[in-house]
């Protein structure tokens, strides 16, 4: 559209299959287009068959509550995009549940159930105005979930709640421990949480010889004492794809990306294989972070497959 007399009129191509009805105004086509993204949001995840048994991929991905850069909540656009990465394992942050600023709806259960995919939610920041926090997505069962808070760092005044997911996943290959989680602001903060996750409580309590991925938005770049810290124990899948761009992409700001604060660190019991950070110009409007994407291989040990 334009100025003048033709500035209201528009067009678009449809399925076969799309309502068939008198498109009016703009808002009924735009109506009709978003029913058929929502329902077939499902159909936009082609068959994971021909990956190995013992291959997973991971997304880690902070979604701004589905908060477009362009102004609109929009989950039904974060759940197109999450499933076009064919993910088997999904990390999400920044998610809003009945929250009246997002419309009041639960994003962890339209996400997950628009990609036929299990979930489940933490709210990490719970008031009468709904909750703000952590989910975890899968294509295989959970058999355990364990959700928590990081304690207040002594001598610091109490600042935004923080926590973690820890979700142990069925696949294929075995156990796999999943710790989803979204770190604080403050550097000092930040380094404590860190401290809390690598130890007895969380990472130390995994059993000896199954595989970890820690994944979400640590709030610190790859020269941060609370990114060394984690490195200690577990290995940044994107470590030995220095030379693919697509892997060590910043993720942080979307539009102009110059922090690369998300982040999947992974135990010595998998091998990436591969790493893209997306970058799309849908990716780039959908959330104010763009998400990190691993294959992962289960090996037998450190030393060989």
């Amino acid at each position: 559209g334009g100025p003048g007399r033709e500035e209201t009129r528009g067009f678009a191509l449809l399925p076969p299959d799309a309502e068939k009805a008198d498109v009016l105004r703009g808002l009924d086509l735009g109506r009709i287009a978003r029913q058929l993204l929502a329902g077939r949001a499902a159909c936009a995840w082609p068959s994971v068959a021909g990956r190995p048994g013992d291959t997973l991929r991971v997304v880690t991905y902070n979604i701004h509550s589905c908060r477009s850069m362009d102004g609109r909540v929009f989950p039904e656009r974060v759940a197109r995009l999450i499933g076009n990465l064919k993910a088997d394992v999904v990390a999400l942050q920044e998610v809003d549940v009945y929250r009246t600023r997002t419309g009041r709806r639960h994003q962890a259960r339209m996400i997950a159930e628009a990609l036929d995919m299990r979930y489940r939610f933490f709210p990490v920041v719970e008031n009468g105005d709904g909750g703000y926090g952590l989910a975890v997505l899968s294509r295989h069962p959970f058999s355990r979930i364990l959700c928590d808070w990081f304690p207040v760092m002594p001598g610091n005044k109490k600042r935004e709640e923080r926590g973690v997911i820890w979700a142990v996943i069925d696949t294929p290959a075995g156990p796999l421990h999943l710790f989803n989680t979204h770190l604080g602001l403050n550097p000092k903060e930040r380094r404590f949480q860190a401290t809390c996750l690598m130890g007895r409580s969380w990472l130390r309590a995994v059993p000896e010889g199954e595989p970890v991925v820690m994944c979400g938005d640590f709030n610190a770049g790859p020269r941060s004492p609370t990114y060394r810290l984690i490195t200690e124990r577990l290995r940044d899948v994107r470590k030995g794809f220095e030379d693919d761009p697509k892997a060590i992409r910043p993720t942080f700001f979307s539009r102009n990306p110059l922090f690369r604060i998300d982040h999947i660190f992974a135990s010595q019991e998998l091998r990436a294989l591969k790493v893209r950070v997306p970058r799309s110009h849908d990716f780039q409007v959908a959330s104010d972070h763009l998400p990190v994407c691993a294959d992962l291989r289960v090996i037998q040990s450190a030393g060989g497959e």
